[in-house]
């Protein structure tokens, strides 16, 4: 039995040894399950992205552009046309006089558009740039009077959400779904037109504002991800190839954070959002919004403040916050509803505050206000140039019109962060340390008890009387 112990000790000791790992776990670095699109093809988020929306770091035409390319159109609009160029010279004169605050105009050209189009016998997709364009001016030149109370502009706010809706039908993907979220917000802001006390509850999506949220937890959640070394590698791959399998990416897409339509907001006539989404979906949504649409508003930035703050990007929602306080006389004709905005953002950043080392904190405020005038700076320079060129005879068609300012300027937009990085452990390597941690467990008392067992058994043997 001696024997049998040492035999059986040395044996689990070699196993044991033979698990112990030679090296520290190999780790990769993936990118966050909100980089695999919704649909193959589509664009993914980054949180680079909401940065940059915040804080205007991205090129924007300016009025000169606009009324340029409005001069333009109408006088090729004025010649004979086939009716497909003509049908898309509509569309950018609608859209520019649109960026210029004509919303009447472009809607009597759109409307005139889709007469034409129907006389043609065109339906389905053929209409969507039309239904979406409409619906927009509708909406845009509708808003302010509809929030004032007027029942002429909320009725054409209505027909402007209905146009988008129609939009969609035709094209549910154009934009990566960006006229989905307009269509909601417009619903939204129709039902507060009626029960005002919900911008006190809710933002855009349903993210309640009164929610007790700790974005800690949230970006523990987000972060916390264990994969197995080979299985990353592969997910690696073929993120890099472009190779990675469909049903594969819409299972991981299940790991990314769901927000808004929170308690209380089903019971809301909002027929397009009654269920909580994946929050790149309407965080991708409010960043087309925002950048090719009406441009900012406190409405955008509260809910991407709330967004950020249910997947613990804290810095990110601090500056959402911090840009919807800053726009507050611009959330609602009543001055108290403006005031309820201010006090919620100061004190969703007070909550930041509280978990942020102090000289972060010293920082925030400084920082973001550097940021958003660079940002600013950067689109007044970029439309400066557009007027100087335009003065000087240059056709903003021209492939070389902004070499210039590029390379005076550079790049503007950020780059892509460790915020957006998943870091994954091997997992075959740490189930050899359990393994070897395991057969320890065995190995070492067999060897000693298998080594005092014949120990004291030669010992006996040395000791016993010889036999006579």
């Amino acid at each position: 039995m001696a024997i049998v112990g040492v035999v059986l000790g040395f044996y689990f000791t070699g196993v044991a040894l033979s698990f112990v790992p030679h090296q520290t776990p190999p780790t990769l670095v993936l990118p966050l399950p909100h980089h695999i699109p919704k649909t193959p093809g589509g664009v993914s988020l980054r949180f680079a992205m909401v940065q940059d929306v915040i804080h205007e770091r991205f090129a924007r035409h300016g009025r000169a552009y606009y009324e340029e390319r409005n001069r333009r159109c109408r006088e090729a609009l004025a010649g004979s046309l086939p009716d497909d160029r003509r049908d898309a010279l509509t569309d950018d004169l609608g859209a520019g006089l649109d960026h210029l605050g004509n919303d009447d105009e472009a809607v009597r050209l759109l409307r005139d558009k889709l007469k034409s189009q129907q006389a043609r016998g065109l339906s389905g997709q053929a209409l969507y740039t039309t239904y979406a364009n409409l619906g927009t001016f509708l909406i845009h030149g509708s808003a302010r009077a509809a929030m004032a109370g007027d029942a002429a502009a909320k009725e054409r706010m209505r027909k402007g959400k209905d146009f988008i809706h129609q939009a969609i039908a035709a094209n549910p993907d154009a934009h990566f779904g960006r006229e989905i979220w307009q269509e909601e917000a417009v619903e939204f802001l129709l039902a507060a037109m009626e029960q005002p006390g919900l911008l006190r509850e809710f933002d855009l999506i349903g993210n309640r504002l009164d929610a007790d949220v700790d974005p800690r937890q949230e970006q523990a959640r987000t972060k916390g991800f264990y994969w197995d070394g080979q299985l990353a590698r592969i997910v690696q791959k073929e993120l890099r190839d472009g190779t990675l399998d469909a049903k594969w990416a819409a299972n991981w897409r299940q790991a990314i954070t769901s927000v808004g339509a929170e308690r209380g907001w089903t019971e809301l006539p909002v027929p397009s959002h009654h269920a909580p989404v994946f929050f790149d979906e309407p965080a991708l949504g409010i960043i087309g919004m925002w950048r090719q649409g009406g441009g900012a508003n406190p409405y955008f930035a509260l809910c991407l403040g709330e967004t950020m703050l249910r997947v613990g990007q804290r810095y990110l929602a601090w500056t959402a916050f911090e840009r919807a306080f800053r726009m507050a006389d611009r959330f609602w004709p009543d001055p108290d509803l403006q005031q309820f905005l201010r006090d919620h953002c100061r004190r969703r950043q007070a909550m930041i505050e509280a978990q942020l080392p102090a000289a972060d904190v010293a920082e925030l405020r400084p920082r973001f206000e550097a940021e958003l005038a660079f940002g600013q700076g950067y689109q007044e320079a970029y439309q400066r140039h557009e007027a100087e060129q335009i003065a000087r005879g240059v056709s903003i068609e021209d492939e070389h019109f902004y070499d210039a300012f590029h390379r005076e300027h550079g790049p503007i937009a950020s780059p892509v962060g460790p915020e957006d990085e998943l870091v994954v452990y091997d997992g075959r390597a740490d189930m050899r340390r359990h393994v070897n941690g395991a057969l320890w467990v065995l190995a070492g008392p067999l060897l000693g008890a298998g080594l005092a067992a014949f120990g004291t058994a030669l010992f006996l043997r040395r000791s016993r009387p010889a036999r006579r």
